[in-house]
């Protein structure tokens, strides 16, 4: 098969920096604008975020089987991140804007215009991260690949990560303007989503031709057929826990940022892009170190070594900023491997359910399992952006600064330490169960070329 040269997979990579502009926005984020912009209380912004990652898992396993049953010139995927970049950038600004000071009215609108979001970036999203095995089937390429594809990814969450605060808190003067700074950077990060994508379709091919098969008939059949392959089961195991530990430290972080760790305002852009610059700066270590101990033993020891900042979590002074920052660093360096290791073992099932039921459906499997994680994300995120309230958060809006009881504040390092530590043990769990490695999966390559 023709090797993918270093351009394509940066190409292929950009589409996941816009990805998660608009992902990382919403992750670090929308919550806190909800309750501290908006002035919705922790619990309704909670029930926002179910709502709307609810009907983005519904949408997600909808296009998963429309992309796999697409034929254009274009191929399966492609098309869809040439005619969704744009509509994605125009619904991701109308997120941001502040329209209504009703807080009925708020919840009404808020909660649409995520659905609509939700439903754009489902329509490119799920195409393209399916558009990885059609790029290469090579073991250690796609590791390659997902090393490029990661790398980007984390500049696309420093550039949201750092980009919003930079907007909101340093080039405007912080709390006192969030009702015209969030609405213009949402306008400015729109931009930067459409052209990466735009991007990312141009450069890149589609090398992997579907057979010919016989697909199930329904969403029902797909599923049912992709959980029986154990294969699979614990794939989504690893890939569900990780990333929803993933999620709710990005719901947590600027808060702890700004009341667990009293960081300032026009310091803060700072320090919400520290660890996404590490993330970036070993991201190829990780893929060095997959390569020679294995995806699923690289794993294990990066999500044992995450527990130690998450835990350090817990004991931060505030305002001691050497010690803030070492952690913050050593945070960025477990979630560079959380991520790069785990996109990189979900596409190898791909040819395991090829093997087993006779097709390729990338579409499908990636749209399932973005089902299953947002289902559960949907549900833990709302969990513990209600306990946010349980241990006496009081939300805010305008330019009113609340200062937030000690005990609030133990609840927020409580939560951004224990739960995302439970979610990275469990994945890890599932990930040593899961005997897919290198000679394993050459083998299923084999047997599928022999038929």
């Amino acid at each position: 098969m023709e090797k993918v040269k270093a351009r394509e997979k940066f190409a292929y990579g950009l589409g996941d920096l816009g990805n998660n502009v608009a992902y990382g926005a919403l992750g670090f984020y929308l919550v806190f604008f909800l309750t501290d912009v908006a002035g919705i209380s922790p619990a309704w912004a909670g029930y926002i975020f179910l709502i709307v990652r609810m009907w983005n898992a519904v949408f997600d396993m909808i296009m998963g089987v429309v992309s796999d049953r697409t034929k254009s010139r274009f191929g399966r995927r492609r098309p869809y991140l040439l005619f969704g970049a744009i509509p994605l950038s125009i619904g991701f600004a109308l997120l941001w804007q502040v329209f209504f000071k009703d807080t009925t009215a708020m919840i009404i609108y808020y909660t649409f215009a995520g659905i609509l979001f939700s439903t754009l970036y489902s329509l490119v999203a799920i195409p393209y991260n399916a558009l990885l095995p059609e790029i290469s089937q090579d073991y250690d390429e796609r590791t390659s690949i997902s090393g490029y594809k990661m790398a980007l990814s984390f500049v696309g969450s420093l550039l949201s990560a750092m980009g919003v605060t930079l907007i909101v808190d340093a080039i405007y003067p912080g709390k006192s303007m969030y009702a015209t700074s969030f609405p213009i950077m949402g306008g400015i990060l729109g931009v930067v989503i459409a052209v990466t994508i735009l991007l990312s379709f141009a450069g890149t091919k589609e090398r992997v031709a579907p057979k010919d098969t016989k697909q199930p008939g329904n969403l029902w059949k797909n599923l049912k057929s992709l959980v029986r392959l154990k294969e699979y089961r614990l794939i989504l195991g690893v890939f569900i826990f990780n990333m929803v530990g993933f999620d709710i430290i990005m719901a947590l972080y600027i808060y702890f940022m700004k009341y667990a760790l009293k960081i300032s305002d026009d310091l803060s852009y700072i320090f919400m892009a520290i660890p996404l610059v590490f993330a970036v700066v070993v991201t190829p270590l990780w893929v060095k170190l997959s390569n020679k101990l294995g995806k699923q033993k690289t794993y294990i020891i990066s999500a044992i070594y995450f527990l130690v900042p998450l835990a350090a979590c817990l004991f931060i002074p505030a305002g001691s900023i050497p010690v803030i920052i070492a952690v913050i660093i050593l945070i960025g360096v477990g979630i560079s491997a959380s991520q790069v290791l785990t996109f990189s073992i979900l596409p190898d099932v791909v040819e395991v359910d090829e093997l087993k039921n006779g097709t390729r459906r990338e579409g499908v499997i990636y749209g399932t399992t973005m089902f299953l994680y947002k289902i559960s994300s949907a549900i833990l995120v709302a969990v513990v952006s209600a306990a946010l309230g349980w241990f006496g958060y009081v939300e805010s809006a305008g330019s009113t600064v609340v200062e937030q009881t000690a005990t609030a504040v133990l609840g927020i390092r409580l939560l951004i330490c224990c739960a995302p530590a439970l979610c990275f043990i469990l994945s890890a769990v599932f990930v040593k169960r899961l005997k897919l490695g290198r000679e394993a999966f050459n083998d299923v390559k084999k047997s599928i070329a022999d038929e």
